[in-house]
């Protein structure tokens, strides 16, 4: 039996693959999830504390075109406010086929890639390529993860950050250009409103933990693509109805099922979800999806992305990957 190994938050960031290889793996894991039908997960469960909003959220998934089986386990704990406690807490296992326990490693990280990731495969097919002015909802973890993949994949001239809370967009932003190279041109702005966020915007991602609509249809130009991150229960939402029922707004979800019954912009809005994105990167050149000339311009793209088990799984095994063969260059 393989010896166990249990990589903590430090070393899955520094085993992490390149931003390349996971965009590569996590475009033909949702080929296979969404077209092909060869990886085995469920639609995710969510178990409430008794008399709380606290949630423990298994997520298990068999991809095996690459030999593994895994599961992440998130508890999503609110109350935990106030108490010197994170909020969010996660784990992954992973698993051979055989079901040999190979690895388990601490999941925030992974999360935070993962989403960031996919979201960024979904404006790559959905966004217009000449894109140049992103807005970023949000202050935290994912709105950092989102500006990394995005920038991948665009040449942009702005970046604009928005938060509830203004400080933390200040601090972002500040962190932002603290880290910049000399050839890094990019404008960073933090912004006070969401409308002085969006103006103009190409793309926009929300990001938030916000109960409520923020991103209402004022908000977004014709042709917009959108990211819709946050909200990942069907009683928390981030876009209005108004703009969810747009008939100008194509709506693609990373698990069509799973978004009906989870996402609270598609629940509470009836919004129609047109296809999900594995269908989207398998056909590229779809003439209801294409950002080719003949599409008609005022068509926005909206992406619900609420994460799936198949990607953090896939994300571990490049993790442990890496990790194994440190291992071996070091013996």
């Amino acid at each position: 039996m393989s010896k166990l190994v249990h990589l903590c938050s430090d070393e899955v960031t520094r085993h992490l693959p390149p931003f390349s290889v996971l965009y590569n793996a996590l475009r033909d894991t949702m080929v296979e999830y969404c077209v092909k039908r060869s990886v085995v997960q469920p639609v995710r469960q969510q178990l409430y504390v008794p008399g709380t909003t606290d949630r423990f959220i298994p997520m298990p998934a068999i991809v095996a075109s690459r030999g593994v089986m895994g599961i992440k386990v998130v508890c999503a704990v609110p109350s935990n406010t106030g108490k010197g406690l994170p909020t969010h807490l996660g784990m992954i296992q992973l698993y051979k086929l055989t079901g040999e326990l190979l690895c388990q490693m601490d999941a925030e990280e992974i999360t935070a890639k993962r989403t960031a990731v996919c979201s960024a495969l979904a404006t790559k097919s959905l966004a217009r390529p000449d894109s140049k002015i992103l807005a970023i909802l949000g202050a935290g973890v994912q709105a950092r993860s989102h500006i990394w993949a995005i920038n991948q994949l665009f040449e942009l001239d702005e970046i604009r950050v928005w938060n509830r809370n203004p400080q933390r967009a200040v601090d972002l932003v500040q962190e932002l250009n603290n880290n910049k190279s000399e050839t890094n041109k990019i404008l960073y702005s933090p912004c006070t409103s969401i409308e002085e966020a969006c103006d103009n915007a190409d793309i926009i991602c929300t990001v938030t933990s916000s109960v409520n609509p923020i991103l209402l249809n004022r908000h977004v130009k014709p042709g917009a693509h959108i990211n819709v991150v946050g909200a990942s229960s069907p009683t928390t939402r981030e876009v209005g109805d108004d703009l969810m029922l747009n008939v100008n707004v194509i709506v693609v979800a990373d698990c069509m099922k799973a978004a009906k019954l989870e996402s609270g912009d598609v629940v509470q809005s009836g919004a129609t979800i047109r296809t999900d994105i594995g269908h989207v990167i398998n056909a590229p050149t779809s003439r209801d999806l294409s950002r080719e000339p003949s599409r008609d311009p005022c068509s926005i793209t909206l992406f619900k992305n609420l994460g799936l088990a198949c990607q953090d799984v896939v994300t571990a095994h490049l993790v442990y990957q890496s990790y194994v063969t440190e291992k071996e260059t070091d013996q």
